[in-house]
């Protein structure tokens, strides 16, 4: 008797593998040698999807939102803020807080020269937390700043009844090279919200002060949100069994802690992650019966943010290698479990190599993505951008889409039409 009679499925997000770049002749995934990814486009369908809107930002979190059921547009919370809060920390928001992700930053004079603090380790990060926390508290009674990773943290602010929206706040790894005035890194466009902005401007000045000549010698805000509130991924999927998210990224796993799913931490954010483990722990749940297991990879996007064309490349190869790999062994060896395995970037992420700008990065172009189910197939041979174009869904689905189509309910679910 078959101890597994449950259709297995599993997502592969390779975040912001998809890029413009074409640099060596193609872009990074049609360079990279990538075997098993090919395979599911080989013989599985593929086409395009679109993961991002015009009226929300261009992140992961709206692209994964969508890609595991959850519609965007009715459970982002403007930023993914709150999520990582959730994840690191366990804390929730009430609903007049906001929480902003804020990095720990390198400043030149008011020039940002790295929005990463030349990567900052997570022991220098939280020393100087504590030191912002300890001497900020009795002037920002309502500032609250933690630690998530490395260079990562949460500024929450408490009871400020500002909507999101009504704050602008400039992306730092989008702004490398600019300059920014001292008390000028977040604007409001409503009376409250300019009000606010003058009252976290000033903190922000604060803090510089007390870095002074440190590491990170300034805390950049940006991305607010407010609280996440999910239905059950049971309840938006109808997968009754067990699903789990494995990967690191912190706002992943407020995803899944409030959308009543296990999350595995395994790896870094980073493009040097470690790729067997994650690729062993997807089998391993898919082992112990697990009936979706989505995996992200964060490394792609990184290199893709560090201007690394040769890393991104190689980050994609350990992919297929270490995750993608595994995976179709465990389903040749275990035929009649096979519900189907998706690999789709979360968004495009791209390199522009010829000019050094860093505009765009996060395009709005509909991703490739590939399905394998052992029984439908198209004309595709590859997995990449351009190959995409030829596949039986080339003329794009939404993210939404995506769910229903690994676990063949699509035509359940007709895609919305996209423009």
């Amino acid at each position: 008797m078959n101890a597994y009679p449950i259709a297995k499925t599993v997502l592969i997000v390779p975040d912001g593998a998809a890029d413009s770049n074409r640099e060596r002749g193609g872009s990074p995934l049609n360079v990279a040698c990538t075997p098993n990814m090919d395979f599911i486009a080989r013989e599985g369908v593929c086409g395009l999807v679109q993961t991002l809107y015009p009226d929300l930002p261009r992140e992961s979190m709206v692209a994964q939102l969508g890609m595991l059921g959850w519609d965007p547009r009715v459970y982002y919370p403007r930023g993914r803020a709150s999520a990582e809060l959730l994840a690191s920390h366990g804390i929730a928001l009430n609903g007049n807080d906001l929480a902003f992700r804020a990095n720990f930053v390198r400043m030149n004079a008011n020039m940002l020269e790295s929005y990463n603090a030349n990567y900052i380790s997570s022991e220098n990060a939280s020393a100087l937390i504590s030191r912002l926390s300890a001497r900020l508290a009795k002037e920002f009674p309502e500032f609250e700043l933690y630690h998530s990773s490395d260079f990562r943290s949460t500024l929450v602010l408490r009871d400020v009844r500002v909507d999101p929206r009504d704050l602008v706040c400039f992306e730092p790894h989008e702004n490398e090279g600019r300059e920014f005035l001292p008390g000028q890194l977040i604007f409001g466009v409503t009376k409250d919200a300019v009000r606010l902005a003058a009252r976290i401007n000033h903190y922000l000045a604060e803090a510089a002060t007390v870095l002074g000549n440190s590491q990170a010698n300034g805390l950049f805000p940006w991305s607010a949100s407010r609280s996440l509130q999910l239905a059950s991924f049971r309840e938006v999927t109808t997968i009754a069994e067990p699903a789990a998210i494995v990967g690191f990224m912190d706002f992943l796993k407020g995803i899944a802690k409030a959308g009543d799913m296990d999350f595995f931490q395994v790896g870094n954010g980073r493009p040097e992650t470690d790729y067997r483990a994650k690729g062993e722990k997807v089998v391993e749940l898919l082992e112990k019966g697990f009936a979706f297991v989505m995996c992200h990879i964060n490394g792609p996007d990184e290199a893709s943010h560090m201007r690394d064309l040769d890393g991104k490349i190689e980050c994609l190869e350990r992919i297929d290698q270490w995750i993608v790999g595994p995976v179709l062994r465990y389903f040749r060896q275990h035929v009649n479990e096979i519900g189907g395995v998706l690999i789709a970037p979360d968004h495009y992420s791209n390199i522009y190599a010829y000019d050094g700008k860093r505009s765009d990065i996060h395009s709005s172009h509909r991703v490739p993505f590939a399905v394998w189910n052992n029984r439908d197939r198209d004309e595709c041979v590859r997995f990449d951008e351009t190959e995409a174009l030829r596949g039986r869904y080339s003329e794009g689905i939404s993210h939404l889409d995506l769910l229903p189509l690994l676990l063949n309910r699509l035509a359940e679910r007709p895609s919305e039409k996209l423009a």
